[in-house]
């Protein structure tokens, strides 16, 4: 659903994001991995290099619960050990295959 990443221009990690679950998903759950993702830097970023490959980050996977099919959402706080703090709130449209 979501990843995190705060990487220098070499495209090594600055910090590693620390993610909080604030409020669960009401009709599933969430996942958080470590694990090396495509970061989405804007052109004009020292980083927009490291667009082109995977580097290190945190991705949420988020699983409905079996059978379930409509609106869901959680709340997570993101923090980047250096002071910058960001809460976030998902939405999801769960919909049948």
């Amino acid at each position: 659903m979501g990843q995190s990443y705060n990487l220098n221009a070499d495209c090594t990690a600055a910090t590693m994001a620390k993610i909080k679950l604030v409020q669960a998903p009401a009709h599933g759950s969430v996942e958080f991995v470590n694990e090396k993702i495509f970061s989405h830097y804007p052109t004009g970023a020292p980083q927009i290099r490291c667009n082109s490959r995977k580097s290190p980050g945190v991705s949420e996977y988020y699983t409905s619960n079996s059978g379930y099919s409509g609106k869901d959402m959680y709340k997570v706080r993101v923090s980047y050990g250096e002071g910058t703090i960001k809460d976030v709130t998902v939405n999801i449209n769960v919909i049948k295959n």
